[in-house]
């Protein structure tokens, strides 16, 4: 099992090669939502860091941001499942919210 950064860099490689597959799960969020799918692939490749792994599953949470307009962000987690080490499959994506979420890094308890 690779450490978090480079688990975290093979998920970018794969995703910038675009050897990934958005699931229906991230479809229904984006609709209902509002993102797009390269909203999720900017939240991906640029500035994201894991907030969790779930080595048992071969999935992990991913923070990152889109730009909803030229001066604002939004937040974004994207949960990747890396158990084929061809594609990575984006389950879902979601903006996190209260009553789930405290901040866009931390669960609310």
């Amino acid at each position: 099992m690779p450490d978090t950064a480079a688990l975290l860099n093979e998920i970018r490689s794969l995703i910038a090669a675009k050897n990934y597959r958005v699931r229906l799960h991230a479809v229904r969020h984006m609709v209902e939502e509002g993102f797009r799918e390269n909203d999720i692939l900017t939240a991906v490749l640029d500035r994201c860091r894991m907030l969790e792994d779930y080595p048992d599953e071969s999935r992990c949470l991913l923070l990152g941001y889109y730009s909803m307009t030229e001066n604002v962000s939004s937040p974004l987690h994207v949960v990747c499942d890396y158990s084929d080490n061809d594609v990575v499959d984006i389950i879902t994506a979601y903006i996190p919210q209260k009553p789930w979420w405290e901040t866009p890094s931390r669960r609310r308890s």
